[in-house]
């Protein structure tokens, strides 16, 4: 009779021992999937932070924007100290007659420590404080400089930056942006860094761009006593017209050659009123086209921001920020005048030289040799006692009777005049913006 035998590897020993190894399996399998999240969190934690920086490098070239805007938006000989050093923060060229080769580069250095500038380039330091530098412009950093430069398109093709070539922005043609008229357009490019992240960003910026709107050389909403030795006229001369010009020596400097073109070269009236008289008499000597007055009550008188094309919110951001408040600030001005009440007896602008806007918010009084290229706002009475010379146009909401005959008065009207030294005078605005 055969034996029977049992498997004794079956019982329950051996099951305990399966068990083990398929725990041990799964815990490996979890061990291998703690080990790939690990990574895989790190390498997102990683990506974040790289995010961030790339971001935040962004921010930092912003930053070295602003700087620029707000040192380009400053007056010549606007003294700052910075890191120890006194300096000129003014960043800018010439907008009437601007240098083709302008370059202006900015470093994070102190003054102490710029390098030398090649040819005609300018270099500034940074108005940043070197407790807390954001690094833009920062050649230490493997950076490049802030440059700034203008805008030009050789058309040429000779390498060579000429006058003709700059790219200027004028509100008054289309498309704006041209080679004649208006403002030059600055180029901004700003390199930045952070946490080895690097960002570089170009901008492009000009003048708060104006449309001309004005209607006459005097533009009165009353009457208007034009009598004595008074001299006005509506052609539109050149903004170069010689100071103390008068009719008829103004004529060759008038755009409208031969007076042939009146109507093209944006000729206009001496005298415009909405409704009331322009009285003439004595040596008072008016021209314009298509004739030297306009006193129709259909004419309508406008807000200062309207006759130059800009928006409330643009003329009250101007208005706020004025590069002076009164006609005793300096013999010599040039920008944004205003003055928040009255301009006469010993506030009245006497003998004053300048370009830009005067806005009076009140009566103004103009005596001895006064010249201003450019406009003028008076939104109370004007009176004119001496020998005032105004290119660009005067423009008087309250009376002005009796204002312009007692001196040897004369406003010749000059779009261009307006445009430039104006639109010279405001804050930059931005046209363009991208990531190099």
């Amino acid at each position: 009779m055969q034996a029977i035998t049992r498997n004794v590897a079956s019982g329950p020993e051996e099951e305990r021992g399966v068990a083990l190894v398929s725990m041990l399996m799964i815990l490996g399998a979890l061990a291998v999937l703690s080990v790939g999240f690990m990574i895989f969190s790190t390498t997102e934690i990683q990506i974040a932070d790289n995010q961030r920086n790339h971001t935040a490098a962004l921010y930092v070239a912003e930053a070295g924007i602003s700087e620029v805007l707000g040192r380009m938006n400053l007056s010549p000989g606007t003294m700052v100290t910075a890191n120890a050093y006194t300096f000129d923060a003014f960043i800018g060229d010439d907008p009437v007659n601007p240098d083709p080769d302008w370059r202006t580069e900015v470093y994070l250095s102190d003054a102490g420590a710029l390098p030398a500038p090649v040819g005609t380039e300018i270099v500034v330091p940074t108005v940043q404080s070197s407790t807390d530098w954001l690094h833009y412009g920062d050649v230490n950093g493997g950076l490049t400089p802030i440059v700034i430069e203008h805008k030009w398109v050789d058309l040429d093709a000779d390498g060579v930056r000429e006058a003709p070539e700059l790219v200027r922005y004028d509100g008054n043609r289309f498309p704006p942006e041209n080679f004649v008229s208006g403002m030059p357009i600055d180029v901004i490019t700003v390199p930045a860094i952070l946490n080895g992240a690097r960002r570089m960003i170009q901008t492009e910026v000009t003048h708060v761009p104006i449309t001309v709107n004005v209607t006459a050389a005097i533009i009165s909403d009353n009457a208007v006593d034009l009598t004595g030795n008074m001299c006005g006229c509506g052609h539109n001369h050149d903004m170069n017209t010689p100071v103390g010009t008068r009719i008829p020596a103004c004529r060759p400097f008038e755009l409208c050659a031969n007076r042939t073109m009146d109507a093209v070269a944006g000729c206009l009236v001496a005298v415009q009123t909405t409704g009331d008289d322009a009285a003439t008499g004595g040596a008072s000597d008016l021209e314009g086209f298509p004739a030297w007055s306009d006193t129709s009550s259909a004419n309508a008188f406008f807000n200062v921001e309207e006759y130059l094309g800009l928006s409330v919110a643009e003329w009250n951001e101007i208005r706020s920020n004025p590069d002076y408040t009164s006609a005793n600030d300096a013999a010599v001005m040039d920008g944004i005048v205003v003055v928040n009440g009255h301009a006469t007896a010993g506030e009245k602008f006497n003998g004053n030289n300048g370009q830009g806007l005067i806005y009076v918010d009140g009566d103004m009084d103009i005596a001895g040799n006064f010249v201003w290229r450019g406009l003028v706002f008076v939104e109370g009475d004007c009176e004119i006692i001496g020998t005032a010379w105004i290119l660009g146009a005067i423009i008087v909401r309250g009376a002005t009777t009796d204002a312009f005959s007692a001196g040897n008065s004369t406003i010749l009207y000059s779009q261009d005049a307006i445009a430039t030294y104006v639109g010279s005078s405001l804050p930059l605005t931005q046209l363009a913006w991208k990531e190099l």
